[in-house]
């Protein structure tokens, strides 16, 4: 895969993502998640076991808002740090599945993607989910191809035992 163009659409992602990050204030969800943040990490697991998600976003927000502050720019930077992140994935996994031109369009329709830049705009957890979602499909992708090329059978079964548990 042509690196360099690859590089330019993750260059383009950040761009959109970026953009006007800090032109509104946080709305309801992202002030939610911003004082949750400014929460002490025992404070945060706390809470989370009345909460439906779970702690791993906000500590991760608690953690990045002492290094980089707690303002609108500040906070949505992690969404759109793991959101450029995803494109970058995404390239990756089209590459392996189908071909380096497959992967760099498939990243490009990522980098331009309207949902992808709104949810990489606000301090919640859905561009943190985008990531680690297609890093989790890239990795099985891999141990599928390496369990298969070790002559083991069930690689398949496996793959969809994981997704099976995964999906309960």
């Amino acid at each position: 895969m042509n690196r360099l163009l690859v590089l330019l659409v993750v260059l383009l992602a950040f761009g959109l993502r970026v953009a006007m990050l800090d032109h509104q204030s946080f709305w309801n969800d992202e002030g939610n998640s911003a004082r949750i943040a400014e929460r002490s990490p025992r404070l945060i697991v706390e809470g989370a076991a009345g909460d439906i998600h779970p702690p791993g976003y906000y500590l991760l927000l608690a953690g990045w808002r002492a290094v980089a502050g707690h303002s609108e720019f500040a906070l949505r930077f992690v969404s759109v740090a793991a959101s450029t992140l995803a494109a970058a994935v995404i390239a990756a996994l089209g590459q392996r599945l189908f071909s380096a031109a497959a992967g760099l369009l498939a990243a490009l329709l990522a980098a331009v993607s309207a949902f992808q830049v709104y949810y990489a705009q606000e301090a919640r957890m859905y561009a943190l989910l985008a990531l680690l979602a297609t890093l989790s499909l890239l990795l099985t992708v891999d141990v599928l191809r390496h369990l298969e090329k070790k002559g083991i059978q069930s690689a398949r079964a496996l793959i969809a035992g994981y997704v099976l548990v995964n999906a309960a």
